[in-house]
């Protein structure tokens, strides 16, 4: 078990605490259709992310215990075998939220910001602390910088998914397209719009998430499309 503990910082009054976690662990998505890939018995090295809100920083340690949780009940074990629901990132980023609420926040003045859990380094399932709506990320390198997908939805789909990441594939191929990578060559303000249009219209229709947002990052400049803020 490997944690970071960064430097909390002032907003207002209350303390932003992050904290993060890792563990090994392998899942079985049993729920989805026979010929997919992650319905077998597969492992990920997952990291989780916990922000928490505190008035005293000496709170901080309480946020160990979740570690220990982690490292108890979830590592190198088959998630399956742990939890009752489909062991989707989506689901475990829920039921981590409603752990801390229960075994941290309850006996301690602390509120949860938000769990995030990632699969991997470019996927990943956040659970927000107050309204515990879920997004997920996905990131994508392009010739021009990092373009990252955050989408959400009402609610999850039955297999407990905002989307499942291999829908996304068409956003990939896109991306590596030659009209694509001409525009990334000659990236300009509307690059981001344009992406965020496509995807909208290309693969929104197909899958049950709703893009929210899309940000590609460079070394020097980063563009941002959300959907609210979008003209």
């Amino acid at each position: 078990m490997e944690f970071v503990d960064h430097d909390p910082h002032e907003q207002g009054k209350m303390m932003m605490l992050t904290r993060r976690f890792s563990f090994s662990a392998s899942h079985e998505l049993w729920q989805l259709p026979t010929e997919h890939k992650c319905r077998r018995n597969h492992g990920h090295n997952y990291v989780v992310t916990v922000v928490a809100r505190v008035h005293d920083a000496a709170a901080s340690e309480t946020l160990a215990s979740l570690g220990e949780y982690l490292d108890a009940r979830f590592d190198h074990r088959l998630l399956n075998d742990q939890v009752s629901f489909h062991p989707t990132s989506e689901l475990l980023a829920v039921h981590l939220a409603e752990w801390f609420d229960a075994t941290i926040a309850a006996v301690t003045p602390m509120s949860l910001g938000e769990v995030v859990v990632s699969e991997t380094e470019t996927t990943s399932a956040r659970c927000d602390g107050a309204t515990r709506k879920v997004t997920i990320a996905k990131s994508f390198e392009t010739i021009h910088g990092e373009a990252t997908l955050v989408l959400g939805a009402d609610t999850l789909d039955h297999d407990g998914f905002v989307t499942d990441f291999g829908d996304l594939a068409p956003f990939a191929r896109h991306l590596r397209s030659p009209s694509t990578e001409t525009r990334l060559r000659h990236a300009g303000p509307a690059l981001v719009a344009h992406l965020a249009g496509w995807f909208i219209d290309n693969v929104e229709p197909d899958i049950h998430g709703r893009l929210a947002s899309l940000r590609i990052e460079e070394r020097t400049t980063t563009g941002l499309w959300e959907r609210g803020a979008a003209a």
